[in-house]
């Protein structure tokens, strides 16, 4: 009887509740997520100073006076691209003087070969010395080598003419230059040098690694792989290159390797 009051009271009080009450006693489901083993990618930043493939110093071969400036600092330019021109007055002028020259020569050349020519025959009657001869075989041997002279000179002229247009050598990125219009430059002068290109097809990194990371990493055969290189206005993308982005060590880290383990 006493089971059976107990039972009418319990359904009662049961009965009693709210059903929000009742819903905090419901059954509560809770989201199982199971663990399983991968592998972690070690990222490691460094910094580094990208290099040049090659990079051609741009040196005016004449003296004289700055003309031109044909380029603005920073832009790319094409091998055999006009960058710089001298003022060319002065060589032009020895180039007219080496022209005239020439034609002096050739002139007196015509001379000494007519003379030659004369002289052999008389030569042969006895009617002129043999010294008189000679002479004139010496003079027109003069006048040929004279001639030859002349034409290396006007050829020398035609260079340094040539030489007033300043060309870029190469393909690359020109950089800045401190020689204006007006600017007297050339070999031993305070502008020797004008610029230079840096030729940027493809750039050499150079990374500092902390020894520590680096002996952590060869430890666990986890030696970093460089892929990219991100400066503030470019991505240089780098092949998958292991080992040789990484200076080899010294006689001295060697020497302290095992020291190192140890703290590591």
């Amino acid at each position: 009887m006493r089971t059976i009051l107990f039972c009418i009271v319990a359904a009662t009080f049961v009965g009693c509740l709210s059903p929000k009450q009742r819903g905090n006693n419901a059954p509560k489901y809770v989201e199982i997520a199971y663990a399983k083993a991968d592998s972690i990618v070690s990222r490691m930043s460094f910094i580094s100073t990208l290099q040049p493939n090659y990079i051609a110093v741009v040196q005016p071969r004449v003296n004289g006076y700055l003309s031109a400036k044909l380029f603005s600092n920073g832009m790319p330019v094409k091998r055999g691209q006009v960058i710089f021109r001298i003022d060319s007055r002065q060589q032009v002028a020895d180039m007219l003087a080496a022209k005239a020259a020439l034609s002096t020569a050739q002139a007196n050349v015509i001379e000494a070969e007519n003379n030659y020519k004369r002289a052999v025959p008389l030569a042969a009657i006895d009617a002129i010395s043999r010294a008189q001869l000679d002479q004139y075989t010496a003079q027109y041997a003069a006048a040929q080598a004279s001639v030859a002279s002349a034409e290396q000179s006007l050829k020398n002229a035609e260079l340094q003419v040539e030489y007033t247009t300043i060309r870029a050598t190469i393909n690359g990125v020109i950089s800045s230059s401190e020689a204006y219009s007006g600017d007297y430059v050339g070999p031993n002068t305070k502008f020797a040098t004008l610029t230079r290109i840096e030729n940027i097809d493809t750039l050499c990194a150079e990374v500092a690694i902390p020894m520590s990371q680096y002996l952590s990493s060869r430890a666990a055969n986890l030696l970093p792989t460089i892929t990219r290189i991100y400066s503030p206005t470019l991505i240089y993308t780098l092949p998958m290159v292991r080992h040789t982005l990484l200076r080899a060590p010294t006689a001295t880290q060697k020497a302290l390797w095992p020291m190192l383990r140890a703290l590591l």
